[in-house]
């Protein structure tokens, strides 16, 4: 019985030990938890406030953050009212207000908390993107520092960062779309410790294809545009040579990187295919090689065998087409492959195209791939135009096989 009674002692008073602890641990500090959690709320309230023309947001949607990085500028108010910009607006005077708010969900959380076509613009599902296209709207505060502060996308979780601005948005932004429009119609290339080094663009993202130790490599870099050149996600790592922010030298079309150490070019080709709709008739003897005609009459029976559908002998290149567009005669069906268009590194006289991947409606009519095949993989073309200044007529002769060339008529 003394033991039953000694072990009970020995429980009661444990419990008071922890209890004093905890009562201890409470007076360490002059606030509850909730109060603490209130406090550093306002506390990152107030840093937002705080700045007069607002915080550029550098804005990463999607987990992958596969379609790079936009620009946003939001000026928050007392009122708890939010005034947002885009790069993608229009108009960049015509920003829009809603509310923000700064709340506690696992850490203090930033939320725009009521619409704002602008800011949830990547977060806003649609028939065709029924999950949009997997942006933020909440973001975990991880820091403030040095005028910047550092959040964490609860949905995607990256980090992205808010830059207080020293300028207007009006301004910013004018100087971030201008590298944007600089660039309009560019391909992309560079040379790395005397290695060519392709760099294809999708979206604000880089795809730079090299080989290195026999090895094909495909590098991805998101990147977002600045008011002097591009900002990549994270650093990235091409043979060797290691990068992060690069500046634009109009002069010399390149985007260099502030340590020097990576230079892409920047490629215009002869003719732009992307300012206008183009098509090839390969109906017309005069308007394409027998190569190209045979490649036609294989998909022509190909789509028969598959379909019974009749192939439109005319193909679409360029500008509303993704890239290469083919359709159905009997039903106007339409078909796309996406495929670029841009320049060669070291050859300016020289358009060159290539493979993207499946557009629309492909995945049902691979077997047109012949004539994608010949056309793609026959690059780089010499271009010969009716008019150097405003093209309506362009003969695109295969710089690796005469054999091979097409007349594009706009």
């Amino acid at each position: 019985m003394k033991r039953i009674i000694y072990i009970v002692l020995f429980g009661l008073l444990l419990s008071m030990g922890v209890a004093s602890c905890d009562n201890d641990s409470d007076l360490l500090f002059d606030e509850t938890a909730a109060e603490r959690k209130e406090s550093a709320n306002k506390e990152y309230n107030d840093a937002l406030i705080s700045s007069e023309q607002g915080w550029l947001f550098q804005y990463f949607p999607e987990e992958t953050q596969k379609y790079g990085g936009y620009n946003f500028v939001v000026k928050f108010a007392e009122n708890d009212q939010v005034t947002v910009w885009s790069e993608n607006m229009s108009d960049v005077t015509m920003p829009e207000t809603s509310m923000y708010d700064v709340i506690s969900y696992g850490g203090p959380v930033l939320t725009f908390n009521t619409y704002n076509s602008i800011m949830h613009e990547f977060a806003t599902p649609s028939a065709a993107e029924y999950l949009a296209k997997g942006g933020d709207f909440e973001f975990l505060i991880m820091s403030n520092e040095r005028d910047v502060i550092t959040v964490k996308g609860i949905k995607t979780g990256n980090t992205m960062s808010l830059i207080r601005m020293t300028e207007t948005a009006e301004e910013y932004l004018t100087k971030s779309k201008a590298i944007l429009d600089f660039t309009s119609g560019a391909s992309f290339g560079t040379i790395i410790n005397g290695n060519a080094v392709n760099v294809f663009l999708n979206d604000h993202q880089f795809t730079f294809s090299y080989t290195e130790d026999d090895e094909a490599k495909l590098d991805k870099a998101p990147f977002i545009y600045t008011d002097k050149g591009l900002h990549f996600y994270a650093p990235i790592t091409v043979l060797g040579a290691t990068a992060q922010d690069f500046i634009l030298n109009t002069e010399t079309k390149q985007f260099t990187s502030t340590d020097g150490d990576m230079a892409i070019d920047i490629l215009f080709a002869p003719v732009n295919l992307t300012l206008a709709r183009w098509t090839i008739d390969t109906a017309v003897e005069a308007d394409r090689s027998d190569a190209i005609r045979a490649a036609l009459v294989e998909a022509f029976y190909a789509n028969v065998d598959v379909w019974n559908e009749a192939l439109d002998q005319t193909i679409g290149l360029g500008m509303g087409y993704g890239g290469i567009g083919f359709s159905i005669w009997s039903d106007n069906y339409q078909i796309h492959y996406d495929l670029s268009f841009g320049g060669v590194l070291g050859y300016p006289d020289y358009l060159n195209i290539s493979k993207m991947g499946g557009g629309y409606n492909w995945s049902y009519y691979t077997h047109l791939m012949p004539l994608v095949d010949i056309i793609a993989d026959n690059a780089p073309y010499i271009p010969e135009m009716d008019n150097a200044d405003n093209p309506t007529e362009v003969k695109m002769t295969s710089a690796v096989n005469p054999d091979v060339w097409f007349v594009l008529r706009k």
